[in-house]
């Protein structure tokens, strides 16, 4: 156990199965919800406590990413950041994007909104519920502009190989994008967010925190050209005009893409789940997980029930699925 039951919230005698759907309180965020009201409670001192906490938050996210804090960018969940690639990128009649048959509906309604634009969405099929790399190279031409996956499958379980994932993307045409969605193994298995060009995840499932903030990956190489479909005040750097602008000058980092105050109560909060997480390890956390989903998978396989999740423990992460 790598974290006693009495750590989160309402657990006692309960075995939890769905914290691939929410999952359960830390009770030290109870401690942390009442360090952001102390905080905000000071006034415009409030403000550097909450930006330091901002911060901090955007170097754990990047550790847990593997990336810099540089390209992080906190949006209000991971279909804003989907959507923030949708809307930024500079579509012409004749592009494609391709997708999987078992993505959850927000890594595909933003693509299929395209189809006004003269954008085709392709769509790989499962194979006995499992994506293969060469069914999804197969759909990739020389006007795929993108491709979207979800390093864990929310519907099968199947995890992906972020690093073959890429490959296999770029081994078809370089210049293809891949956006990952890494709600489902974000906490969980490692997320090695660098081999992609987008990666968003929510964080209110194996992240342990709570809803109104998502983590945005940008490649700082192959995405520079990415231009933020929304600004505000937070997104710009400070101009000699800035009480009554006449221009604007974009910030150089991840903030570009945050048009307004993050959420910072639920920065807090994350703030404190990524503490825990990353003093455990991911390494840690993904084998006692796969030790826990493999009794799952087995004793439901024992019973008759047709398993969708890969038999291979290295294929999964945390969902196990039938």
């Amino acid at each position: 156990m790598l974290i006693a039951k009495d750590e989160f919230v309402g657990l006692g005698d309960v075995a939890h199965f769905v914290s691939g759907g929410e999952s359960p309180s830390l009770v030290s965020h109870q401690d942390a919800v009442a360090r952001f009201f102390a905080d905000k409670a000071l006034g415009e001192v409030s403000r550097a406590r909450m930006e330091a906490t901002y911060d901090a938050c955007k170097e754990k996210a990047a550790r847990l990413f593997a990336v810099s804090p540089d390209e992080i960018s906190f949006l209000a969940h991971s279909s804003d950041g989907i959507n923030m690639v949708a809307h930024g990128l500079n579509w012409e009649p004749g592009d494609n994007v391709v997708v999987a048959d078992v993505e959850f509906p927000s890594d595909i309604l933003p693509w299929l909104r395209l189809r006004d634009q003269g954008v085709e969405v392709r769509v790989v099929r499962h194979e006995q519920w499992q994506i293969g790399l060469d069914a999804l190279a197969e759909q990739i031409d020389e006007r795929t502009r993108l491709v979207a996956m979800s390093q864990v499958s929310y519907f099968t379980g199947q995890r992906h190989d972020m690093k073959a994932l890429a490959e296999a993307v770029r081994a078809k045409n370089e210049k293809t994008l891949l956006l990952v969605d890494a709600t489902h193994a974000a906490g969980v298995v490692p997320v090695e967010a660098y081999h992609a060009d987008v990666v968003v995840s929510s964080c209110y499932k194996w992240l342990l925190a709570t809803h109104g903030v998502g983590i945005v990956y940008l490649n700082r190489e192959r995405m520079a050209f990415l231009q933020p479909p929304f600004l505000g005040w937070h997104s710009c750097e400070r101009t000699p005009d800035w009480e009554q602008p006449t221009m604007y000058r974009l910030k150089e980092d991840g903030g570009r893409f945050e048009p307004g105050n993050p959420t910072f109560i639920a920065l807090y909060v994350l703030n404190n789940a990524l503490e825990r997480i990353l003093a455990i390890g991911i390494p840690n956390i993904a084998a006692h997980v796969a030790d826990l989903s493999q009794q799952v998978w087995q004793g439901l396989a024992d019973c008759g029930l047709e398993m969708m999740s890969p038999a291979d423990p290295q294929q999964r992460a945390g969902n196990v699925c039938f």
